[in-house]
């Protein structure tokens, strides 16, 4: 994943895993069968951390040189120090380095507070504050949805990057200057657990007319090849999401709405 990410660029994101698991939504995302990686039901024994029940809420950027994290949960510093140390890695005050499960790659987890915590994920032991420094995007970004993601609109323009079923909605948005999609409460009752929305901003209000009209093109194309194969857009998959898509543009900004059904999210599980 991190090869695909285009240079210098980082995927800013926040997840508030306290508010999905009040809704339920948590589960429905995840499943409710525990984790069966052995090394991560390892790591829970010892550390008695499991994101599941234990993490509150995530926030970070990816780029392609690693990944840095902001975690804010329930944490038992002691038993991390115990579990690094005991895993060929070292801990220097408030900070620790692990050697990961994946050859040349770091875990490092610094604590902020007692219930906040920083964790890297690259390939070095001390890139620890290359990654933390904060840029013009990761603090532009800040928004109220419990989920939320920036897309770099350098990953956009290679497609063949984007999933298949994606790719042609993918190039609609390809000149856009900024992508964020989201996870929203549904307006009114549509029937819908939650909205995918996505927020574009664009160099002219032509341009962002321009890629609606390409995105209810491409809506529209999709129901009627469905037709031509005597097919319906069904609610557990792609077409049932991709087809109930809606569009706005107001001056440079584009909107857009996928109602996101427990029929999909029950297929997930």
């Amino acid at each position: 994943m991190l090869a695909l990410l285009p240079s210098g660029q980082a995927t800013v994101f926040f997840i508030d895993v306290a508010v999905l698991r009040q809704a339920g939504v948590l589960t429905l995302l995840t499943g409710s069968k525990p984790v069966s990686d052995p090394e991560y039901r390892e790591f829970v024994r010892q550390t008695h951390f499991d994101y599941t029940t234990t993490l509150d809420a995530i926030a970070g950027k990816v780029r392609r040189e690693g990944v840095f994290l902001i975690a804010r949960g329930r944490f038992e510093w002691g038993e991390l120090r115990d579990y690094a140390k005991a895993h060929g890695g070292f801990c220097v005050k408030h900070s620790c380095s692990v050697p990961s499960s994946k050859a040349g790659r770091w875990v490092i987890f610094s604590l902020i507070q007692p219930a906040v915590m920083a964790l890297t994920f690259s390939a070095s032991s001390s890139a620890f504050e290359t990654l933390r420094r904060d840029d013009a995007t990761a603090s532009a970004l800040m928004r109220s949805e419990p989920v939320w993601v920036n897309i770099p609109v350098d990953l956009l323009r290679n497609p063949k990057s984007v999933p298949q079923p994606l790719q042609t909605f993918a190039m609609s948005l390809q000149f856009a200057d900024s992508i964020v999609l989201s996870l929203a409460r549904p307006i009114g009752n549509n029937g819908a657990v939650f909205n995918v929305r996505l927020d574009a901003n664009f160099r002219s209000a032509v341009a962002a007319e321009t890629a609606r009209n390409q995105l209810e093109i491409q809506t529209r194309t999709l129901k009627l090849d469905l037709a031509r194969e005597h097919q319906i857009p069904n609610p557990r998959d792609l077409t049932g999401l991709l087809t109930a898509g809606t569009f706005q543009v107001v001056g440079q900004h584009l909107t857009g709405a996928w109602p996101v059904r427990n029929e999909l999210l029950n297929a997930l599980k």
